[in-house]
C-alpha cells in the first residue's frame, strides 16, 4: 500500500480560511424555530437523499393529505411542482396522531442551487412555510467535478438532556451546535449515527410543538428544524434507534439504489447467540467533486446481543461482536458489496463513515477491535486502506478524538459530540494512535485530554461537529465546539493512490 499523505496544522486553503472567519462571526446561542409557519405543519421540511439530479423533502402535518413541493431556481421557487405518490403516513408523537409526508423532486441539474416551498395537497393554496423564506440547497457535482465544497459531520445527537438538565427543557449545547450548522456553508451533513435518544422513537424525534424529557430531541424548533431545511442529511445508523423509524425518518432510497447498497429492514439469522430477526440495514455510497463517500453500517442494537461476549474487550463490546458477525465477515453481504464498490472506483479521494469507533480512548465506548487493521488481513480497516480510503469518521463515544494511521490503517476521527451527554477520555490511559482527544466528566466537573490537547474548561468545549472542506487533493478538517470555536484544525494533502503492486514498480512515496 502506497499513498502520499502530507498533514499540516491549520489551513492554508482560501475556502477554509473563509469558513473559519464565518465561524468566528457566528453567535453560539440557539436559534428560533419557524415563526410564521402554518400551524398545520408539525415537522419543518428537511432534506435527505441528495444526488446530482434529485433531493427528497420530508415534513409532517396535523391532517392527512398528499404532499406537494413547489421548486425552481432562486427567484422562481414555484416554477415546478412534484407531488407525493402516497398520502402522508401516520405517525404518533407523544400520543398524538400526525402524518409524515415525503416528496422526491427530480429532473434537477448537477451542481446547481434550487429553492422550494411545501404545501398541503388538500388545498394547494396552503403554503406551510407561511411567511418564512424559501429554503435553498445545492445539488451534488458530477463525480469528476472540481469545484471546492464543504460538508459537515456530526454524531450522537438528539437528546433533550445533558449537563444535569433532566427536565426536558432546552439542551443548550445541542441547540448551539445545530445553530452553527444552520449558519454554515455546508452543502450537506453526514451523520456518524445514534440519532434520537434514548430509543429513536417518533416521540424522541418529536415535532415543533411537543416538549418534555426525551421528546422532540430532533425536530424540535431549536434543533434540526432550521438546518434541515437547507442542509441535506446523509444518515448512518447506530445502536440507539436501531429500528425501522430510522429508515422512515431519514429516507435515502435513490442514493442506496444508485450504488447498489442496502437501505431497508433485512432478516438476519441467529449470530453468535443473538436472536434471529428483522433489523435495519443501511449502507450506500455516493460521489461528488472527485470524492467518493462510503456510508457504512457498523452498528447493532443494545438489546439484541444474546450470548455475545465481546471477546477480549468484554461486555462493552458485545454489540461490536454481533456487528462483525452480521456485516464484516468476508462472506457478509455488506463486506462483499464494499469490496466490489471500492474496486469499481479506483481513483480520487475516498472517505468512509460509520458508527462504531476504530480507535477510542473512552472507557465505556472503547475501540472496536473486530474492525481495526490489527484484527487481520481481511478486516474492515485493512480493506479500506488497501483500496485507497484516506479518512474515516466514527461516533459512538461521546467525545472528540483524532487518530493517526497505524501500519495498514487509515487516519480516523471520533466525533460523538453532537448533543448526547459527553464523556471523558483517557480513563484507562491514552493509546499510541491518539493524537488529540478531549472529553468531560460530569461526576468530577473536569475535562480530560489525550495527545497534544489541553483539558477543556467546560463541557461546551467538548460538544462539537466537524466542518470538512475539499479543495482539489487537499482536505481540511475543522472541529468546531458549541461556543463556535475552531480547534485542532488539520489539512491533509492527498496524492494519487497506487495499490501495493505499484510500489514495486515506482518505489515508495510518503507513507500514510
Amino acid at each position: 500500500m502506497v499513498r502520499r499523505l502530507a498533514v499540516r496544522t491549520g489551513s492554508v486553503l482560501g475556502v477554509s480560511m473563509l469558513a473559519l472567519t464565518a465561524v468566528a462571526a457566528m453567535p453560539g446561542d440557539a436559534i428560533a424555530g419557524l415563526p410564521g409557519a402554518r400551524k398545520l405543519m408539525t415537522r419543518a421540511p428537511y432534506l435527505t437523499d441528495l444526488t446530482k439530479s434529485s433531493v427528497r423533502v420530508s415534513w409532517a402535518t396535523r391532517t392527512q393529505s398528499r404532499g406537494v413541493v413547489k421548486f425552481g431556481r432562486p427567484g422562481h421557487c414555484r416554477a415546478r411542482t412534484d407531488t407525493a405518490r402516497h398520502l402522508g403516513r401516520p405517525i404518533t408523537v407523544s400520543g398524538t396522531r400526525e402524518y409524515q409526508n415525503s416528496v422526491e423532486i427530480t429532473g434537477l441539474a448537477s451542481d446547481t442551487t434550487y429553492c422550494y416551498r411545501v404545501r398541503s395537497g388538500r388545498s394547494k393554496r396552503v403554503d406551510l412555510l407561511g411567511s418564512n423564506p424559501s429554503p435553498r440547497f445545492r445539488t451534488l457535482q458530477r463525480a469528476g467535478g472540481t469545484r471546492a465544497f464543504t460538508f459537515d459531520v456530526m454524531g450522537d445527537w438528539g437528546d433533550t438532556t445533558n449537563s444535569g438538565n433532566n427536565d426536558g427543557s432546552i439542551n443548550r449545547n445541542q441547540a448551539r451546535i445545530d445553530s452553527l450548522i444552520a449558519r454554515s456553508h455546508a452543502q450537506f451533513l453526514i451523520s456518524v449515527g445514534d440519532t434520537g435518544y434514548p430509543g429513536g422513537t417518533q416521540t424522541n424525534y418529536g415535532d415543533l410543538n411537543k416538549r418534555g424529557v426525551n421528546v422532540s430531541a430532533i425536530f424540535g424548533p431549536r434543533y434540526w428544524a432550521v438546518p434541515g431545511q437547507r442542509i441535506p442529511y446523509f444518515s448512518t445508523i447506530g445502536n440507539h434507534g436501531h429500528n425501522s423509524v430510522f429508515l422512515r425518518n431519514w429516507p435515502e432510497k435513490s442514493t442506496a439504489a444508485r450504488s447498489r447498497g442496502k437501505y431497508a429492514m433485512r432478516h438476519y439469522p441467529s449470530l453468535v447467540g443473538a436472536p434471529a430477526g428483522r433489523y435495519p440495514t443501511s449502507y450506500y455510497a455516493f460521489s461528488t467533486g472527485g470524492v467518493r463517500f462510503y456510508v457504512l453500517d457498523a452498528s447493532w442494537g443494545d438489546s439484541s446481543t444474546g450470548r455475545a461476549t465481546g471477546g477480549v474487550c468484554g461486555h462493552h463490546c458485545a454489540i461490536y461482536h454481533v456487528d462483525h458477525a452480521a456485516h464484516w465477515r468476508t462472506t457478509s453481504a455488506e463486506y462483499r458489496w464494499l469490496k466490489r464498490n471500492l474496486a469499481a472506483h479506483p481513483g480520487g479521494i475516498k472517505i468512509a463513515v460509520w458508527h462504531f469507533p476504530l480507535y477510542s480512548d473512552n472507557a465505556t465506548q472503547p475501540s472496536d477491535r473486530y474492525l481495526d487493521a490489527a484484527s487481520g488481513k481481511n478486516s474492515l480497516e485493512r480493506l479500506l486502506h488497501d483500496n485507497g480510503v484516506r479518512l474515516v469518521f466514527n461516533g459512538h463515544a461521546h467525545d472528540y478524538q483524532r487518530n493517526v494511521a497505524r501500519s495498514g490503517g487509515v487516519v480516523s476521527y471520533v466525533t460523538g459530540g453532537g448533543g448526547a451527554m459527553v464523556q471523558p477520555v483517557g480513563g484507562h490511559g491514552c493509546s499510541g494512535t491518539d493524537a488529540y482527544a478531549i472529553g468531560w466528566s460530569y461526576s468530577s466537573g473536569r475535562g480530560s485530554s489525550c495527545g497534544s490537547a489541553r483539558r477543556p474548561a467546560s463541557d461546551a468545549q467538548v460538544f462539537h461537529f466537524l466542518r470538512v472542506t475539499v479543495h482539489g487533493d487537499e482536505v481540511t478538517v475543522t472541529p468546531i465546539n458549541a461556543l463556535g470555536q475552531a480547534f485542532d484544525v488539520r489539512t491533509y494533502s492527498f496524492g494519487p493512490f497506487r495499490p501495493a503492486a505499484a510500489q514495486q514498480r515506482h518505489g515508495p512515496l510518503m507513507p500514510g
